[in-house]
């Protein structure tokens, strides 16, 4: 079986031994996702400001460099206050800042170290963990060794890992998570001290995203339910569940605290903002591709057939065998799997229905899904170390070596690739117009704020994601004239869809279209009052 009970030490010693072959191919996936996270932080062709760093990842970097020069947690050159943000990451990200003095190259050169740091480590936990899962089954030293590297390795996780937003250090708290969790199947008590850090943890990770409320929700409940069998037992692992799940609360009341006071509700105003416009299980359609581009690791979907009712319907059995194997983990005779396959599966099914069903913004579903990404991973070695040992035996016992091989080969040139593209990125065709057309003491307004506000301090957004003011007006439908009220602003500019803006009747009466570019996918209107040529 994938998941068995316990085994003897030398079954365990035997399982442990990894090959030539696997370490070799383990090696070579490590410095593969090392070198595809490090090369572009040289900045050739531009790189460290264009591959990793997201339009969102750059509102992250813009508050985390106002908290460093003392603006505190804020965008607009620190005149907007916000909690538009995920906090551990930014302020981890502000610390950075601070050590540079708020130098913007030096300070995204930090961030993306700091985050390959952060995915480096979570390779080594997931290696650990893996270790523990996969414990006395043949193979599986090697099989968690090769499971680690090529989620490491992994183009969609090097993306992720490396976006300038939590991501990265979301994985990694969800692993060390999984990692404390191991131990609870088979423990008789913890600790109230272990209870207490484990709470902690849990509380970090909510800092680092909010739907780690999941999370916190699938441990206590992955923890409590290791009880049955036992009254005595039972009521012991419930007293434990509730002091882990206490500690999480209260680490994480004071950023709800924070936002309630400050802001009129717990939930930020990124959160808010992105749900105002959503529609009941509108993301549903984009969740069976996400899950399945985490299920392959190296099988990414394209964008434009994400939706396809073929591509749809074979990522959905690609997401019912996965449900499959999580059962088959809920049955398993080892106390360690049953027990983190809880936790998972509360924590997974929770987030498909969350973003699946409530949530708007499904284009950052990739993202979303990312937490899903290390349990994916766990899943599927089981598998695949499965059908390793039944091909050793049989003249087919070469294909899992041509497959680690493949592997290699298959992670370099897709992150390679991701290299050549590199030099691209959405929005930086509105910050290099700005750049040469606008004083940096001039307002420039735009829906899409985060990579432009971080170049040009005098920039105000109108999304709402990180302006209160214009999430207000947003939930009114008045953007419009918040933008012409706002007397300040004497820009606006983003992609080329907002030229559409020239023609409403409230903004037409005070901007002008003077660029539509639909080939660079740009289009700038400036306020009627400003002269020409300014």
């Amino acid at each position: 079986m994938a998941f068995a009970g316990p085994v003897s030490a030398t079954e365990q010693a035997e399982a442990d031994e990894v090959g030539a072959g696997a370490l070799g191919a383990a090696l070579a996936l490590y410095a593969v996702g090392g070198l595809a996270r490090l090369v572009p932080l040289l900045d050739i062709g531009g790189r460290l400001f264009r591959q990793f760093p997201t339009e969102d990842g750059y509102l992250m970097l813009t508050i985390a460099r106002n908290i460093a020069l003392g603006h505190g947690m804020s965008v607009s050159g620190g005149l907007q206050p916000t909690n538009g943000t995920q906090p551990l990451a930014t302020l981890l990200w502000a610390g950075v800042f601070e050590l540079v003095g708020g130098d913007r190259r030096l300070g995204v050169l930090g961030v993306q170290l700091l985050e390959a740091t952060c995915a480096s480590i979570a390779a080594w936990l997931l290696w650990r963990l893996a270790r523990r899962i996969y414990a006395g089954r043949p193979r599986g030293g090697a099989a968690a060794l090769l499971v680690s590297a090529a989620w490491f390795a992994s183009p969609i996780v090097v993306m992720h890992s490396m976006n300038c937003l939590e991501s990265g250090l979301y994985a990694l708290l969800i692993v060390s998570v999984l990692l404390v969790f191991a131990d609870s199947g088979f423990r008789e008590r913890w600790s109230w001290t272990r209870c207490t850090g484990a709470g902690a943890l849990l509380g970090a990770a909510f800092w680092a995203r909010n739907d780690a409320v999941f999370l916190v929700l699938g441990a206590c409940i992955a923890h409590a339910s290791s009880g049955f069998g036992s009254g005595v037992f039972l009521r012991r692992r419930f007293a434990e569940a509730t002091v882990i799940g206490s500690t999480s609360v209260a680490v994480a009341v004071p950023w709800l605290v924070f936002n309630q006071l400050r802001f009129g509700a717990i939930v930020p105003i990124s959160g808010r903002s992105e749900a105002m416009e959503s529609q009941l299980g509108e993301n549903l359609a984009k969740l069976p591709s996400a899950v399945f581009e985490y299920a392959t690791l190296y099988l990414p979907i394209p964008s434009g057939y994400e939706e396809s009712p073929w591509v749809v319907a074979g990522a959905c059995l690609s997401v019912l065998a996965l449900a499959g194997l999580a059962h088959h983990a809920l049955r398993s005779r080892d106390p360690i799997v049953r027990s983190l396959a809880t936790l998972g599966s509360i924590f997974a099914v929770c987030l498909l229905a969350f973003y699946g069903m409530s949530f708007g913004a499904g284009y950052f579903m990739s993202r979303y899904m990312f937490a899903l990404s290390p349990l994916l991973a766990l899943l599927v070695g089981a598998v695949a170390r499965r059908g390793w040992v039944g091909l050793a035996s049989s003249e087919l016992r070469w294909v899992p070596g041509a497959f680690a091989a493949g592997l290699v080969l298959l992670a370099s040139g897709l992150d390679a690739r991701l290299y050549a593209k590199g030099t691209s990125h959405m929005h930086f065709q509105v910050v290099d117009w700005v750049q040469k057309n606008v004083s940096d003491d001039t307002w420039v307004a735009a829906p899409q704020s985060g990579t432009l506000g971080f170049f040009h301090d005098r920039t105000v957004n109108l999304d709402g994601k990180v302006n209160p003011v214009a999430l207000a007006a947003r939930s009114r439908g008045e953007v419009d004239r918040y933008l012409v009220e706002s007397r300040e602003i004497q820009y606006l500019a983003d992609w080329e869809g907002l030229a559409a803006w020239a023609k409403q009747p409230v903004i037409s009466t005070q901007f002008e279209l003077v660029v539509d570019d639909p080939e660079h996918n740009l289009a700038v209107l400036r306020r009627r009052a400003v002269a020409s040529g300014s």
